[in-house]
């Protein structure tokens, strides 16, 4: 995920991450989405087609998404037509839909190549999932194939289906992922030679943003020399003794969808989790109590450093080792075998029927 993409923190906890991030970021392994079966192909990967259901299905994930991180609940209302870095919310949904099912696809061709199949466990697995979805409807089989139509235009015994297939490409990921190989060596060696990147510092912020953080648009010029004054005024307040977590959770605009302050304006961290300026603020040669002003492209954010602590061996190497993991699996993987399959298997699209479609979802 992008710096950018975020207020301040990276992940998902904490501040509310970017539209975009949040949104257009879907995992080559994630499981939740759902596809038909149904007929009415859209396009091909390889010789597996792509229905209309599945393009269909994983675009509302994703505008459901949008929606949910813009803080929308009325698809009807919301512009899809508005620009983030460049192009359209609908385009950039329509791209990550079809890149996803393409390697989705894709990872369905290697599973099969591979030999990789379900077994009884998983076959159980999934009987769990359906009956758990069936109760979720109120135990009515009828009433959950009706919410899944609503919800995702594909009946029940399709995302029965479909689930199998997405447990199948899952279980192809895992074994892709377990061929990686991460010495107990090169994790200790990565501390030892990154040690004072583990430490996690504290600080306290209050954000005083300069543009709208659900769009993205910049604000006018008037409105960040008044941003600018406000963070500057409670700079002044703090430094003068009041209180900085009730003026954060009176004045900070870095609040979660219900409104409130996230963490009462409190941030324990490590390198690695924060947009550039403020981490490089947070681990400069601080002292506990020493305060400024750092600007990001999220506006003014009032610090107060409160305390650097060093992270042992022991609490990390399994944070250290995942890290290492996810890298060398995304470089040997995700970027090398998968670019590489994707010129195998190319995507084909029926552009007029992918219009069609669109034009149902962002009516």
């Amino acid at each position: 995920m992008e710096n950018e993409n975020a207020k301040v923190k990276k992940t998902s906890k904490g501040l509310i991450i970017g539209i975009i991030a949040a949104v257009l970021v879907v995992a080559v392994i994630a499981v939740v989405v759902i596809f038909s079966m149904s007929s009415g192909d859209v396009g091909k990967v390889g010789e597996l087609s792509i229905t209309k259901q599945e393009y269909l299905v994983l675009s509302k994930f994703n505008m459901n998404s949008f929606l949910q991180n813009a803080q929308s609940a009325d698809p009807a209302k919301f512009d899809w037509n508005q620009k983030y870095q460049g192009s359209t919310a609908k385009e950039q949904i329509k791209k990550a839909t079809l890149d996803s099912i393409q390697e989705i696809k894709i990872q369905l061709i290697k599973a099969k190549e591979a030999g990789i199949k379900l077994e009884k466990t998983d076959l159980d697995n999934i009987e769990a999932a359906i009956n758990q979805r069936i109760q979720n409807a109120g135990g009515s089989r009828s009433q959950a194939d009706k919410q899944l139509k609503q919800d995702y235009g594909v009946s029940l015994a399709d995302y029965k289906e479909v689930y199998k297939e997405l447990v199948l490409s899952q279980k192809y990921i895992e074994s892709e992922r377990n061929k990686v190989k991460v010495p107990d060596e090169e994790v200790k060696k990565q501390y030892d030679d990154h040690k004072a990147d583990y430490d996690k510092v504290t600080v306290t912020h209050i954000l005083i943003a300069t543009q709208d953080l659900q769009t993205g648009a910049a604000f006018t010029e008037g409105k960040k020399k008044e941003a600018k004054d406000k963070a500057e005024n409670l700079l002044k307040q703090i430094q003068e003794g009041a209180d900085m977590q009730a003026l954060a959770e009176k004045n900070s605009d870095d609040k979660d969808q219900n409104g409130a302050v996230n963490n009462k304006g409190v941030y324990t961290f490590v390198k690695g989790q924060m947009v550039p300026q403020f981490e490089d603020w947070a681990f400069a040669n601080r002292k506990a109590g020493d305060t400024g002003i750092v600007e990001t492209s999220y506006g003014y954010h009032v610090m107060r450093f409160e305390k650097r602590e060093e992270t042992k061996y022991d609490d990390v190497k399994d944070q250290i080792k995942s890290t290492i993991l996810n890298k060398k699996f995304e470089d040997e993987f995700l970027t090398k075998k998968l670019d590489s399959w994707k010129k195998v298997f190319p995507l084909k699209k029926d552009e007029d029927a992918l219009a069609k479609i669109d034009k149902t979802l962002y009516k």
